[in-house]
């Protein structure tokens, strides 16, 4: 097993180098997703991805290329989240948000070419070593950031914005939006760790408890803190 910050120094390396696979894309647009994707964070999600598949003896390597997949997908999703039309943010991970930046069409579009970019990378994985296990992987993270999890959540967050919210609709904002995808990084790092159909579960389900832990702190925090301690 790894510290935190091994496994970190790992999802840098492999994310620095999936921008750099790009190649020619457009300047403007290269630009803007490097400009979130490089801003730092947590990589919380990627981490845990890494930690799991270590914890069950297996491949860390054969693992980054879904770690730096979900740190994609994520970075696209505040992106989006930040845009007017959603929460209006200024500042995200200590600097201005993507649209401040670079306008809100190409905001727009940095977190697409985010979200399409992780999913031709998982898809890569796939057909370079096509196991149940990378299929898998690829399918708990795709299932997490979904209609079926985080997208479901926003939805239901945006439509209860300035409404009174009852426990049960907050509790499935929690689930849906924060932790599917950090129960997808953790049901993804347990199939590429070789774990069987019940041990996936059971770190799925250690994976929603996570998740609705960290969006509590996180929603006392937005109100306790500072833009200088949170960076948002």
């Amino acid at each position: 097993m790894k510290t935190y910050a091994e496994y970190l120094q790992l999802v840098e390396g492999a994310l620095s180098a999936q921008l750099a696979s790009l190649g020619y894309i457009p300047e403007k647009l290269f630009e803007a997703m490097d400009y979130s994707l490089s801003a730092g964070g947590k990589r919380l999600r990627p981490v845990l991805l890494l930690a799991a598949c270590d914890t069950l003896g297996g491949d860390v390597n054969e693992a980054l290329p879904f770690a730096c997949a979900l740190e994609m997908i994520h970075t696209y999703s505040l992106i989006h989240d930040d845009l007017p039309a959603m929460d209006n943010d200024d500042y995200r991970r200590g600097r201005l948000t993507n649209h401040k930046v670079y306008g809100e069409d190409m905001a727009i579009l940095a977190g697409d070419g985010l979200l399409h970019h992780a999913m031709e990378t998982m898809a890569d994985a796939c057909l370079k070593n096509p196991t149940p296990q990378t299929t898998g992987a690829m399918k708990a993270i795709a299932h997490g950031a979904g209609v079926f999890g985080m997208l479901t959540g926003q939805v239901v967050d945006v439509f209860m914005e300035g409404k009174p919210l009852d426990i049960e609709t907050l509790d499935f904002i929690h689930l849906n939006k924060t932790a599917a995808m950090i129960r997808g990084a953790l049901e993804s790092g347990a199939i590429c760790g070789g774990a069987d159909a019940e041990t996936v579960a059971q770190f799925g389900l250690a994976g929603e408890k996570i998740g609705v832990a960290f969006q509590i702190l996180d929603d006392i925090l937005d109100v306790t803190s500072t833009l200088e301690e949170l960076g948002k």
